[in-house]
């Protein structure tokens, strides 16, 4: 198809199996871009007890041969996991999925192609194929998030065509330079790598920041990534920021381990992205959004004052390059189907 490369990242953090699945999963559906242009980069931020299970059963094969590469992050964070993945790979695109998913058929392929024909545009900021999970039927595949009802955003729908959407998270493709520049790109996740935060809001973060810095957001028709799990019926615990398949021991199967997942208490993420992106007039609006959906993670108030200090040096240099406020953006609704 091309000699370009297409890099896939994936952030684990006390995945083995269901890691395993993923790249397998990968494997099968990057074989139509023919041998040596493709690649599979995995940064591990797993626990150290859950590690030698990690590595015990990634497929050492491919490792030797060049298809998988594995970085280590010896602290907890999704976001500088992310990062990094980037910054080991080598392709042109990278395209991001959880470490517990099956690729979409053709979805790699769609998404490529999709960024190939439009590798001139320079608005061009993440293409999205739609997700699902595992236990939902295809008819639950969704390609964006509602944002007319808060800002937050609900799941919205899937679409048979392409076009302009407001955001959603993983799967996603975008250029590796665009995400990583600092200076006249996307600048990652921000204050969420910055400061290495715990799981929640990046998704927002950096679905909303191509908008407010002048890039559009895409949907792509095509199979969805399939997320698989938790399972509502099946992982039920005391501790909602954990879900297990099995009882945990030092020597156990562990299984999406959300525990001392970064700096601060799960969803931090969120104040601190409302901040980033719209000011402390943005966090009031969201704050009661906030307490419904996390409330059992994070105590606002208490983190009210640390969001904004984590927020504040990518609050300014948002204010320096972006060419519409979030306000304006929700206004103007610059994803209309009109292209």
């Amino acid at each position: 198809m091309t000699d370009k490369k297409l890099s896939v990242i994936i952030s684990n953090r006390n995945d083995s199996a269901m890691l395993v699945v993923t790249i397998r999963s990968c494997i099968e559906e990057l074989r139509c871009f023919g041998p040596g242009n493709t690649e599979i980069v995995i940064c591990d931020n797993s626990d150290p007890a859950a590690l030698k299970l990690v590595r015990a059963a990634m497929p050492s094969g491919y490792e030797r041969d060049g298809l998988v590469k594995f970085v280590r992050q010896d602290f907890p964070c999704l976001f500088t996991a992310r990062e990094k993945a980037a910054e080991n790979a080598s392709g042109d695109y990278i395209v991001c999925l959880d470490s517990h998913m099956l690729v979409g058929r053709g979805m790699f392929r769609d998404l490529f192609l999709f960024m190939e024909r439009n590798k001139d545009d320079p608005t061009m900021g993440f293409a999205h194929a739609p997700i699902n999970w595992a236990h939902h039927h295809e008819s639950r595949n969704r390609h964006d998030r509602d944002m007319s009802q808060h800002e937050l955003g609900d799941w919205g729908i899937a679409y048979d065509h392409e076009r302009t959407i407001t955001w959603k998270g993983m799967p996603w493709i975008c250029r590796r330079q665009w995400f990583l520049d600092k200076e006249n790109g996307l600048n990652g996740y921000g204050a969420l790598s910055e400061h290495r935060l715990s799981w929640g809001g990046g998704d927002m973060h950096i679905g909303v920041k191509p908008w407010l810095l002048g890039y559009k957001n895409w949907a792509v028709p095509t199979n969805a990534g399939i997320h698989i799990g938790p399972f509502p019926k099946v992982d039920v615990g005391k501790d909602k920021g954990v879900t297990r398949i099995s009882k945990p021991t030092a020597n156990g199967y562990r299984y999406r381990t959300y525990g001392t997942s970064g700096t601060g208490p799960h969803t931090i993420g969120f104040l601190v992205s409302c901040y980033v992106l719209g000011g402390e007039p943005m966090m009031l609006r969201n704050k009661p959004m906030i307490d419904k959906r996390f409330g059992r993670f994070i105590k606002t108030d208490k983190w009210w004052k640390p969001a904004m200090k984590f927020g504040e040096n990518e609050k300014k240099w948002l204010d320096a390059h972006k060419v519409m406020t979030f306000e304006e953006m929700l206004a103007k609704k610059p994803w209309g189907e009109v292209q």
